[in-house]
């Protein structure tokens, strides 16, 4: 369901091209809220969930640095909220995959410095391990450092047990992955986990029931739409940042404007469809199929 990836140091032709259709979407979505201001219609609210990995201590300025633009310029919530936002607002959340001991170092105190909640979304099997995952350095926190984390401005969520590849698993496997990992985390926290991250923005019609099942609240996808939070939004996208991001980058990602790229991914899969009916349609007869 999602062509989207976790990945790090994204060529920089690839991000040059990604900026540039960001700004002309940007560009052109922002004439048409102008037209419909002008002839009266009501702005709904946005909002754009941010999703982090790692904050390395090196990059602990840049990473400050996009938090004071987020205060400047959108209303920072809690992703587990319930209530419908208000319209012609623009908000932002802010959370962290996988639970890197590096997010708690530098993150939450500029998180803590400037009032922005912040949820983390942790795998409850891992929980101080290293992963040695390329581009990801350092461990996962501890059970302790979790216990640790400030809640009155931290929230935890799942991440799975074992951060799979959940598409690959048989619902059996997957119902455990998900579900195990709520009911641990709310052992070892104390507290009721209502939320859910999906390990590599993977996931599937299928895998969104076994959640549900599974009694999460709301669980979130690697898709960068925006969301609403409200209380019948059960799924919701977000954006993938990078403290390294350019400043561009990130402003333009703090308003929307990737929201392109799930057209793109399923033109590409569309595309790529045809292509292949095609050659299976045209290959002469008796001839291989290798």
């Amino acid at each position: 369901m999602s062509d989207t990836k976790e990945t790090v140091g994204q060529p920089f032709a690839i991000r040059l091209v990604k900026l540039g259709i960001s700004i002309a979407f940007f560009t052109i979505t922002g004439l048409g809220s102008f037209l419909s201001w002008v002839v009266g219609k009501q702005k709904k609210a946005s909002c754009v969930i941010l999703y982090y990995h790692c904050v390395e201590q090196q990059h602990r300025a840049q990473f400050a640095r996009q938090m004071d633009v987020l205060l400047r310029t959108a209303v920072p919530v809690r992703v587990g909220g319930r209530e419908d936002l208000a319209c012609g607002s623009r908000y932002a959340a802010v959370t962290f995959d996988d639970g890197f001991k590096s997010v708690a170092d530098n993150a939450v105190p500029e998180l803590i410095k400037r009032g922005i909640p912040a949820t983390i979304f942790v795998t409850s099997d891992l929980l101080g391990q290293t992963p040695g995952w390329a581009g990801y350095p350092g461990r996962f926190m501890s059970l302790e450092e979790l216990r640790e984390l400030p809640r009155s401005i931290i929230d935890l969520g799942s991440h799975t047990r074992t951060h799979p590849f959940l598409p690959r698993l048989d619902e059996q496997k997957a119902s455990d992955e998900i579900g195990t990992s709520r009911m641990k985390l709310g052992e070892m926290l104390g507290t009721e986990c209502t939320l859910f991250a999906f390990p590599y923005g993977a996931f599937t019609p299928g895998l969104v029931n076994v959640c549900r099942r599974a009694g999460y609240q709301r669980i979130f996808t690697t898709l960068p739409y925006p969301a609403n939070l409200g209380p019948n939004e059960f799924v919701s996208g977000r954006v993938t940042v990078e403290p390294t991001d350019w400043q561009i980058e990130f402003a333009l990602k703090l308003r929307g404007a990737y929201r392109w790229l799930p057209l793109a991914f399923d033109a590409k899969r569309k595309l790529k469809s045809l292509l292949v009916r095609k050659a299976e349609f045209t290959r002469p007869l008796g001839h291989p199929s290798g």
